[in-house]
């Protein structure tokens, strides 16, 4: 990755318009991506609703799978999510015959990456034993995870385009695709887990082939879409070349940090889950509870923060710096305002929340305590999630690494344990230890956008 000074004087008005660096910009980028992540994550909860009916062993078996696969596989996905920074950047100086070059390279590392998950599945087994699960669930868990990893290629293929469209500020295209493969997944989950005529009954595994086959219907759409006639006239996706080793270089020098960064949290929140796990049932079907709520009550942040990097990489590489920061500036306002508003619900409606997933009174008193603890760090994860998008989007991606390495190792494992164990907390415990790692990750990050240094940077 290169560096440069640059002015803010404007070289390149192609993506400027009239909401240029405005609330609106923004909000019109970042609703399709909240529908997009919204509709992703409801793949996972209809595999969950569907398998219940099956049995609770299955049920547990597949959910433990799900988390395992993902973090699996988020290193390599993490990786691949660099290429909107590379695709923004490019759109916004208007260099739009060297946009292909990307998703070449994005593509080219997609068989080896597979080659590598697919590694991983004989050591499935013990690692699924190391958890100390019970058989029950044990025997759920190993095929949900050996036929996920095996279709994660279609995922990686799904990240490369996806993310071309959303560096070229099209988010709409990928909301409508991501809508479709869900759509799949439901009646094949159907067919597959119950049965159906010739078809036999597959329960989990057929949880898991259905997600293979939507996440492969994804793909058939991305690819026939990037390889159209009109993206052809555009970007030339239709000419095939040779990516050359400098270009993969140059691609992993932001790429790997973001999927570092995406490894380690996965991780951390994995370990989080297996302590908690060791200590009561109870405990885990509170944490369960509370980390479903917060995964899908960030997802509209989540969404902002791809809509800040789209738009911080089209104005750099346009070099109106001064719009960088406006959007920078609007989109963290906006994460942070949405963010508080759910942090006061959490607090003020957390019994109703919960009592929505449990009716055991010991769960539902546990989990509304932790729905406090997380209405407290959701400004600061805003500050987090939006600021690392702001970065991402001018390629720094080392700094968020580092930060996410030294707040998850030296401050969120270890308290974990001191307050779980030292301190005999527990699940409480390990919360409050996420409570303190999202506040030093948040104000890190801010300290590091407040600092400029982005605005400096381009990608090569």
């Amino acid at each position: 990755m290169s560096v440069e000074k640059v002015s803010e004087t404007t070289n390149n008005n192609s993506v400027v318009t009239e909401n240029s660096g405005s609330t609106k910009e923004v909000l019109n980028l970042a609703y399709p991506l909240m529908i997009s992540f919204l509709s992703f994550s409801i793949m996972g909860v209809v595999d969950m609703l569907i398998l219940g009916y099956v049995g609770t062993p299955q049920q547990g078996g597949a959910g433990l799978g799900m988390t395992l696969f993902w973090m699996v596989v988020c290193l390599f996905t993490g990786t691949i999510s660099a290429i909107s920074t590379f695709v923004s950047q490019g759109n916004g100086a208007g260099k739009y015959d060297e946009l292909s070059k990307w998703v070449l390279a994005s593509l080219a590392m997609v068989l080896p990456m597979s080659l590598m998950a697919w590694l991983i599945v004989p050591f499935i087994p013990h690692l699924v034993a190391l958890m100390n699960t019970t058989e029950s669930v044990q025997e759920h868990v190993v095929p949900y995870m050996e036929i996920r990893i095996i279709g994660a290629t279609f995922i990686m293929i799904n990240f490369t385009i996806s993310g071309f469209l959303r560096g070229l500020a099209d988010t709409k295209t990928p909301m409508v695709v991501t809508v479709i493969a869900n759509i799949v997944n439901l009646l094949m989950d159907v067919v597959l887990v119950f049965g159906l005529g010739p078809i036999p009954e597959m329960g989990v595994s057929g949880a898991a082939i259905a997600s293979v086959i939507g996440t492969a219907s994804a793909s058939v759409l991305y690819l026939s879409i990037y390889f159209s006639k009109k993206n052809n006239m555009l970007y030339n996706t239709r000419k095939l070349y040779w990516v050359g080793l400098k270009t993969i270089k140059d691609f992993l020098k932001v790429g790997a940090p973001l999927g570092g960064a995406w490894f380690i949290e996965s991780l951390s929140w994995t370990l989080m889950t297996i302590y908690v796990a060791s200590i009561d049932s109870a405990g885990l079907a509170a944490h369960t509870i509370v980390f479903q709520i917060i995964h899908v009550s960030f997802m509209p942040t989540a969404a902002l923060s791809v809509a800040a990097s789209t738009l911080i990489g089209q104005y750099l590489g346009a070099e109106r710096v001064d719009l960088a920061k406006q959007s920078a500036r609007r989109s963290i306002i906006t994460g942070l305002v949405m963010m508080g508003i759910t942090g006061i619900i959490f607090a003020f409606a957390r019994e109703d929340i919960v009592g929505i997933f449990s009716s055991d009174p010991e769960v539902v008193k546990l989990a509304a305590l932790l729905l406090v603890i997380a209405a407290g760090f959701q400004l600061f994860d805003a500050l987090g999630i939006t600021s690392s998008g702001v970065l991402r989007g001018a390629g720094d991606t080392k700094f968020p690494m580092f930060a996410q390495i030294g707040a998850a190792w030296f401050v969120f494992i270890p308290l974990i344990f001191i307050l779980g164990q030292y301190f005999e907390m527990g699940v409480l415990g390990a919360w409050l230890a996420s409570l303190v790692f999202i506040v030093i990750l948040g104000t890190v990050l801010f300290i590091r956008v407040k600092s400029g240094h982005w605005t400096r940077m381009r990608v090569a």
